[in-house]
């Protein structure tokens, strides 16, 4: 499975202990026991071929593991041990030692009743000098999105529209940290929502810099200019996405002046596989454990000081050359590699901690709750079947949304909504924000046909 949600733990979540459980539960030397679960990663010892008598001796083999082969090697932050004789059969004392990156965020786990399991919590962050609390009261941030061709100018519209919209009723609310907006348009030329969407126009990459086809090099070169020649308000900044619809109000996530950003299952510079390559981008000397430190985001959603964002900026525009030019990387990273080349630019530029946000984004149809997240992301093709069941992969069921199938022309108005008998209410709830949104914006249905935007909207609301 390669769903988002599916990678998440939930620390809060609370498993009951088997009927049966072996004698010295090590609940003291190993707080982080989770019953009747199978947590997955990278064997480093299989349980095959280490039998013990008690968790905390299986816990123990985890904290005494050490690499064969130095700091190249995978640490042991993962155990799981089979304790119960009647479930477990042959299986009966296997312990096992694993690896996985981020496994306090990303802790794979099944619920399997005959094994328990548990994880090593990482390290401290480094301290890099952005300990000291903001002594402004005022926290408020500006919102940017970049944005290039016709495949996100619906989109861009759509979310500014739940931008104004969501920032309305934070601001009714009470005192509301939602401040201005920019969308940071990196093709070099005005469009036609100019006046819709407040915009700077950036210049894309110049011809010593082909993008190859890779749109969202141009991103870091734009996020350059943009923040060279404008000045805002806010000190604070939030990276967005076109494709991103605000669902609630969001006030500023950041302690002190450590970034703050929602995390990717699938950005893993902690990995052991990809060590080699982060280093030859970074340091030679960069240990595992550092590389682990390493925060699995992307730019966006993403919460920075103004100041660290300029500091980054150049940074993260050479970085993602580096990287787009480096075949190894570019076969791993594939269209993720500038994601990794941003948040390599941040541990280069010498900020060590992000403090990781679930609750600021989440991306249906893998995370279905709506009530835990301020932004919905739609990247993923939603699919569901007549029954109300997701059925991931099935690009012919009952129900289906890509917005991929709209990279020429914009979605239509009054599109039909998931069956009435799914749960899922993030994917509910982002076709009722395509709905809305479409019906209030001027003229959409001439709009969806020719994919120009002859009537602007003025961002009321009647």
């Amino acid at each position: 499975m390669t769903a988002f949600a599916a990678h998440r733990v939930q620390l809060s979540q609370s498993f009951p202990p088997p009927r049966e459980q072996s004698s010295g539960d090590g609940r003291g030397q190993c707080p982080h026991t989770l019953y009747q679960t199978d947590m997955m990663g990278d064997a480093l010892v299989w349980g095959s071929q280490q039998h013990v008598s008690s968790i905390s001796e299986c816990c123990a083999a985890c904290a005494a593991y050490r690499p064969k082969n130095g700091t190249a090697g995978a640490r042991c932050n993962a155990w799981v041990y089979c304790g119960n004789k009647s479930l477990c059969g042959t299986s009966y004392g296997e312990c096992w030692l694993k690896y996985l990156p981020y496994v306090e965020l990303f802790g794979l786990r099944r619920n399997q009743p005959r094994w328990t399991s548990g994880f090593m919590p990482m390290s401290e962050h480094e301290a890099d000098g952005r300990e000291e609390p903001d002594p402004s009261p005022d926290r408020s941030y500006h919102t940017m999105v970049t944005a290039q061709g016709t495949a996100v100018h619906w989109q861009s519209r759509i979310g500014y529209y739940w931008f104004l919209k969501v920032r309305k009723a934070c601001r009714e609310a009470g005192p509301c940290e939602m401040g201005g907006f920019t969308r940071v348009l990196h093709s070099g030329q005005a469009d036609d929502l100019m006046d819709e969407i407040p915009t700077f126009v950036a210049n894309p990459l110049p011809p010593e810099h082909p993008n190859h086809g890779y749109i969202v090099l141009n991103r870091p070169y734009a996020v350059m200019q943009w923040i060279r020649q404008v000045k805002i308000k806010e000190k604070y900044v939030l990276m967005s996405e076109p494709d991103h619809i605000w669902l609630k109000p969001m006030q500023n996530l950041m302690e002190a002046r450590h970034p703050a950003a929602a995390p990717y299952f699938y950005i893993r510079t902690g990995h052991t596989k990809y060590l080699d390559l982060v280093r030859s981008f970074l340091t030679q000397d960069l240990t595992q454990e550092q590389a682990e430190h390493i925060a699995p985001i992307g730019n966006s959603p993403t919460l920075m000081h103004w100041d660290d964002l300029a500091l980054v900026a150049p940074v993260w525009f050479n970085m993602s050359l580096a990287v787009h030019n480096n075949e190894v990387a570019v076969k791993e990273w594939n269209w993720v590699q500038e994601m990794y080349a941003f948040t390599m630019s941040l541990w280069k530029a010498g900020i060590r901690r992000v403090d990781l946000k679930p609750e600021m984004m989440g991306q249906p149809p893998w995370d279905a709750d709506v009530t835990k997240y301020h932004i919905l992301h739609y990247t993923y093709s939603q699919e569901f079947d007549a029954d109300g069941r997701h059925t991931p992969g099935k690009d012919t069921a009952f129900f289906v949304f890509n917005k991929r199938r709209f990279w020429k022309l914009p979605i239509p108005r009054n599109m039909t909504n998931i069956p009435e008998a799914s749960t899922n209410t993030m994917t509910r709830q982002l076709i009722d924000a395509f709905n809305e949104a479409t019906s209030h914006i001027p003229d959409w249905d001439e709009y969806a046909k020719t994919g120009v935007a002859k009537k602007i909207w003025d961002g009321t609301f009647a």
